[in-house]
């Protein structure tokens, strides 16, 4: 065996870390953030009852974290600036989480307070958690839960483990695009043109460009 085989290593590197924590949250499987404070973050999109359940066992406090627009148009503070962490109260179930980070049921049911909204502790995992939703095209509201021993806890339930620090590096940049397939496309401008595919390196959305005339 020569030193390239001895060194050389099939686990992800972080851009692929990063698009399997966003599949995982799309199917409603919790991320753990590790950092000075480690969390596990569910979305409140794909977050179901039992989970809900699962989390209340826990017995630390678990916060729902939502934009500071949404926050605004339920009257809380956002004492964090850019999001708001409210207390999740014990009694609550995934119809009244879900009515708070999820607009469309505003009208039908108005009235969600009181809010207990967090003012002190660190926020950086909570906002690292609505950027890594908002990334997976989620729903931007987390429920985000204290953790001890975050490796431990991530192996012993099988979970995506991110690095704090690196994960709000990466999802603070542009991930390069790579084509994908092109293909003549006629339109009623004009009769020569293409459409271009391209695939972002961190596994997000595909971008579509028209290039209209030769």
């Amino acid at each position: 065996m020569n030193l390239d085989e001895a060194t050389m290593s099939f686990a992800p590197d972080m851009i692929e870390m990063l698009a399997r924590a966003r599949a995982d949250l799309r199917m409603g499987v919790p991320v753990v953030l590790d950092g000075a404070s480690p969390v596990i973050m569910f979305s409140i999109e794909t977050l179901t009852p039992q989970r809900l359940t699962q989390i209340k066992t826990l017995g630390t406090e678990a916060v729902l974290v939502i934009t500071v627009q949404r926050a605004n148009t339920l009257k809380a503070p956002a004492y964090d600036g850019d999001i708001a962490r409210i207390a999740l109260p014990k009694t609550v179930d995934t119809a009244w989480i879900t009515a708070i980070a999820n607009p469309a049921d505003d009208l039908r049911a108005p009235m969600k307070g009181p809010l207990q909204c967090q003012r002190n502790g660190d926020a950086t995992a909570h906002r690292a958690a609505i950027k890594l939703i908002k990334s997976a095209r989620l729903l931007p509201a987390a429920l985000v839960v204290p953790v001890s021993g975050a490796a431990e806890f991530a192996t012993t339930n099988a979970l995506t483990l991110l690095d704090l620090a690196a994960t709000q590096t990466h999802l603070a940049a542009l991930s390069p695009l790579h084509p994908v397939i092109h293909a003549a496309l006629p339109t009623t401008v004009s009769d020569v043109g293409r459409l271009h595919v391209f695939r972002p390196e961190d596994g997000g959305e595909e971008h579509y460009a028209i290039e209209i005339g030769n």
